[in-house]
């Protein structure tokens, strides 16, 4: 199985929860490649089984720079034809798509935007989304949107729980796919 860590990150939170995605994988005995999305980034996501992107939420959506990727990435996937109507399902082509959101004004529901555009990008090229994971992420530079925001005190978040939840995740996600590719 060929797997991919995509991810933007411009404060480490996204970063961490990409690291630690990479750390479970390496434990699980998988094989992997892992990148930070910049702007001359480009590949072929059909080249992969499993693909994680990860993005921080900026004003309810994923960061510009994966915007930017997925657009790029949903030009090139028309031009070769892997975009179809009614979005048929490719064996063995699965994804998963994560965020870190500090979510002051309204929580989490800030996040799911950014979540659910992403996964709506993969499932038009017929990837399956096995996970819509949302992690809570200290608000850097704002400390106040840390401490009083609606989710209270997220300073040093993502903490080792919330990173222990991703590693239980990672393992759900390894055990789905691989009773999916049995059947």
């Amino acid at each position: 199985m060929k797997i991919l860590i995509l991810y933007w990150s411009s404060t480490k939170n996204t970063e961490r929860v990409s690291n630690r995605i990479a750390d479970t994988l390496k434990k699980e005995g998988k094989s992997f490649e892992i990148v930070k999305v910049e702007e001359d980034f480009s590949c072929n996501l059909f080249d992969y089984n499993l693909v994680f992107l990860g993005t921080p939420v900026i004003e309810f959506l994923p960061h510009k720079r994966i915007l930017s990727f997925l657009k790029e990435q949903l030009t090139f996937h028309r031009r070769e034809g892997n975009v179809k109507l009614c979005c048929p399902k490719v064996p063995g082509k699965y994804a998963v798509c994560y965020c870190t959101y500090s979510g002051p004004h309204t929580g989490k529901r800030e996040a799911i935007p950014a979540v659910l555009y992403m996964g709506q990008f993969f499932e038009h090229l017929g990837f399956v989304v096995v996970g819509e994971w949302y992690t809570v992420g200290e608000f850097k530079g704002i400390e106040k949107a840390s401490l009083q925001g609606k989710l209270g005190d997220i300073r040093g978040r993502p903490n080792e729980d919330d990173l222990l939840d991703i590693d239980n995740k990672v393992r759900e996600v390894l055990k789905e796919v691989e009773i999916a590719n049995e059947l």
